[in-house]
């Protein structure tokens, strides 16, 4: 009975020791998930740049300005077919699209009214995630690549493709500079010329 007591003591031990041993080891990280986490709990940021949009049956290139905080988007677009400055406002899913000289719409239907007023749709929602080079919440990447530096190359998400060619470093964080979005009928090439992160918009 001694014996038998002593060696289950022993084994306790043992295993014990093995627990703590694999508790201390870190845990694996796919690439880029550090990143992913600290640019995807960002509450306020602003992106100025460019914007070319190509669908089936048109093409046009833009500013752009776009402003996040907290649970609000707001985006300004200049110049897309000699229409001026198209403002858009989204919260949850209530959008809010404002092409000046009172014609102003607001609808829970984000990507059609989108379609409507400017001719293609995307889904602003997970876009705001894309455009800070991670993945959008919600569905799991199709397909993801990354550059050796952990930094996403190429995403695959809800039947959108996402490449980005080009990254810049903006204060404590490195954020694309360039990437190419493509659906079904769309190809868009983003430019961000200027990341602001962390200041409230002005």
């Amino acid at each position: 009975m001694r014996d038998w007591i002593r060696l289950a003591a022993v084994s306790l031990t043992v295993l014990s020791a093995a627990a703590a041993m694999q508790g201390c080891a870190p845990a694996p990280v796919r690439p880029g998930m550090p990143d992913a986490a600290r640019l995807a709990s960002l509450e306020r940021w602003r992106l100025e740049g460019r914007v070319a949009v190509q669908t089936a049956d048109d093409a046009w290139q833009a500013s752009l300005s776009w402003d996040h905080d907290g649970r609000q988007d707001r985006l300004w677009i200049s110049g897309p077919l000699n229409q001026g400055t198209v403002s858009i406002v989204l919260q949850e899913d209530l959008i809010l699209v404002n092409e000046g000289h009172g014609n102003e719409r607001i609808s829970r239907d984000p990507e059609g009214l989108l379609k409507e007023k400017l001719g293609f749709s995307i889904p602003l929602q997970r876009l705001r995630y894309w455009v800070l080079g991670v993945v959008a919440p919600g569905d799991a990447g199709e397909e993801m690549e990354f550059y050796p530096d952990g930094r996403l190359k190429h995403l695959r998400q809800a039947e959108w493709s996402l490449d980005y060619e080009r990254y810049r470093s903006w204060d404590r964080f490195t954020l694309p500079q360039k990437v190419l979005i493509q659906g079904r009928s769309l190809k868009l090439k983003l430019f961000a010329d200027e990341w602001t992160v962390g200041n409230p918009p002005a």
